[in-house]
């Protein structure tokens, strides 16, 4: 959520009609210590949330031990709760763009969707055309939020979706 706040394209999850329910400890991070730091991204993400009824959801600790029994391995509280709560809620994908979450929850079984891919399903699902879509994967990269190895990638992917 936060690289989609980045680039202003928030409103691309209920176009989509993307189901999402957020970690307490995620809401935590994003929104309630982004505002105490004063960054701008995290009164926007709050106002998302709240206008289009994002629910927050708490995750009790039984889900995290069965979490870190199945991985032996530990993990940012952040991380630990949106795994833990795709795992108790039986999730088919994590929105991530955290490398190290993606392919935890990937080897989890889980498919992890990254802002990239939900700017294309935005592009095919022509919310908007492919100058557009362009400009918000360049904005991923100068928000420091996906390397321009990763950009490029998805550009070329773009075109070849807007040719066919």
């Amino acid at each position: 959520m936060i690289s989609l706040a980045r680039i202003h394209c928030l409103d691309l999850i209920p176009a989509l009609k993307i189901n999402v329910i957020l970690p307490d400890e995620v809401y935590e991070e994003a929104v309630v210590i982004g505002e105490e730091k004063e960054i701008a991204d995290a009164l926007v993400i709050k106002s998302f949330l709240k206008n289009n009824h994002i629910k927050k959801e708490s995750v009790d600790n039984n889900n995290k031990q069965t979490l870190r029994h199945k991985l032996n391995k530990i993990l940012s509280k952040g991380d630990e709760a949106v795994l833990a709560l795709a795992i108790k809620r039986k999730a088919n994908q994590i929105m991530t763009n955290d490398d190290g979450l993606g392919k935890i929850a990937s080897a989890l079984g889980f498919r992890v969707i990254a802002t990239p891919d939900l700017l294309l399903q935005g592009l095919i699902a022509k919310l908007f055309n492919i100058e557009e879509f362009e400009i918000y994967i360049r904005s991923l990269v100068l928000e420091n939020r996906v390397s321009s190895v990763v950009a490029e990638l998805y550009l070329m992917e773009g075109k070849i979706y807007v040719k066919s």
